[in-house]
């Protein structure tokens, strides 16, 4: 498996994400890439798509309190999602002091 280099800000619940295994709530981003760590479970698991498995208007989501801001692990820095004139999207790191 592959050491994970960013993460969303937010906890994996509040994107709907569940222990593919026993369905709990109790997690948290894994190290890995691609995983969840579960602490009933207490294992590094897929985990379920979430709102991930469908088209999400970001406008809405940031509305309900949704942010899809990453963190850089290695750095510690926050990277917040740009979206360009064409629709795609980007993060960029915050510059110091922010």
């Amino acid at each position: 498996m592959r050491k994970r280099h960013w993460c969303y800000c937010q906890k994996p619940s509040v994107y709907s994400i569940r222990c593919n295994r026993c369905g709990g709530s109790d997690i948290t981003w894994s190290e890995f890439e691609k995983k969840i760590w579960c602490y009933t479970c207490e294992k590094d698991l897929r985990g379920t798509a979430g709102i991930f498995d469908f088209f999400i208007p970001l406008q809405v989501a940031k509305m309900l309190g949704i942010s899809f801001d990453r963190i850089e692990i290695p750095s510690g820095k926050l990277m917040k999602i740009k979206i360009t004139k064409t629709g795609k999207l980007y993060w960029r790191k915050e510059p110091e002091g922010k």
